[in-house]
């Protein structure tokens, strides 16, 4: 499926929206499967999902989190990214798996999927990457969840000093920052239910559970 706002973007939107090489080779890597696995379980103890869920997931990078919501709840999966490779290798080390999850090139920020269609969303470190667009996904994750369903996710928020003055610097950027995230999430229909934190040098890593009233 194409993606259908990529020609809205500008360039610096674009790669920031794209891993370098680096990030991929990290992403990709058997440590990164082993911290996605843990997080995620440690998030699905607040997730109170419902047996069989159907689940949708964001940024699927390599696919252990897919694979952990099949083997984990026997979860229905459709796993998106919007990078075309990650998809393939994601595809690949899947295909095991057989029916029970579907593999696809989509943009969070326009879902190609009906209202209520999941019972849960997962984001694992993605919204960071899409300035300007965050709102945009949260609001899709809202209209694409059920009632009572769950976004479960993580990401990388900067200090709010800097936030702030990045904000008057490039007021159209709206790079991700956790205070507005929290206020967008509110106006979607989204509660925050869980929140813990981890902080590696000034950089907070925030692991998230929003609840659709």
């Amino acid at each position: 499926m194409p993606v259908k706002a990529k020609g809205k973007d500008s360039w610096a939107k674009r790669r920031l929206m794209r891993l370098t090489s680096l990030e991929k080779r990290a992403v990709n890597s058997p440590k990164h499967a082993e911290r996605t696995v843990s997080i995620a379980l440690e998030l699905l103890e607040h997730a109170s999902l419902p047996e069989r869920p159907t689940c949708l997931e964001l940024g699927c990078g390599q696919g252990a989190l897919a694979r952990l919501l099949v083997e984990r709840l026997d979860a229905r999966v459709i796993a998106t990214d919007v990078d075309l490779d990650q998809v393939r290798l994601a595809a690949s080390r899947l295909a095991d798996l057989g029916e029970r999850v579907a593999v696809r090139v989509v943009d969070a920020r326009e879902l190609p999927f009906a209202d209520e269609a999941f019972d849960a969303v997962f984001s694992f470190a993605v919204m960071h990457h899409i300035a300007g667009g965050w709102r945009q996904v949260v609001a899709e994750v809202s209209r694409v969840l059920r009632p009572a369903g769950r976004f479960v996710f993580t990401d990388v928020y900067i200090p709010r000093w800097l936030a702030r003055v990045f904000g008057r610097l490039f007021p159209r950027f709206d790079q991700l920052a956790f205070d507005p995230l929290e206020a967008a999430l509110a106006a979607s229909g989204l509660k925050i239910t869980h929140q813990t934190w981890e902080h590696h040098g000034g950089m907070a890593f925030g692991k998230t559970v929003a609840t659709k009233r």
